[in-house]
């Protein structure tokens, strides 16, 4: 698998769950809120159910355990700290091999 740092994919993925009304995306300050609606947690619960997320859905409650309710900005400079080498130092776009 090959991600990179800040990868932008991930805008276009937010802007298709917020058109299909699955998400909600407000700015407050410097800062986005993303949120389920009531769409979104209806679809949730139901994927919840689904014996294929299983695995998806034991491993989001591992990383709940783990991070709680941390920001994403809190996460992000946790990532730069502890993987300063891998993420930290390279430029934007650059491909990580994994």
């Amino acid at each position: 698998m090959t991600t990179t740092p800040w990868d932008k994919r991930y805008y276009h993925v937010l802007a298709n769950l917020e058109a299909k009304g699955l998400i909600s995306v407000t700015k407050e300050k410097n800062s986005y809120q993303i949120a389920l609606t009531e769409l979104g947690q209806s679809r949730a619960k139901r994927l919840l159910g689904l014996p294929s997320f299983e695995p998806i859905v034991d491993r989001m409650k591992d990383v709940k355990r783990a991070f709680g309710a941390r920001s994403g900005s809190s996460l992000k400079q946790m990532i730069y700290k502890v993987f300063d080498e891998e993420v930290g130092q390279r430029r934007l776009g650059e491909v990580i091999e994994a």
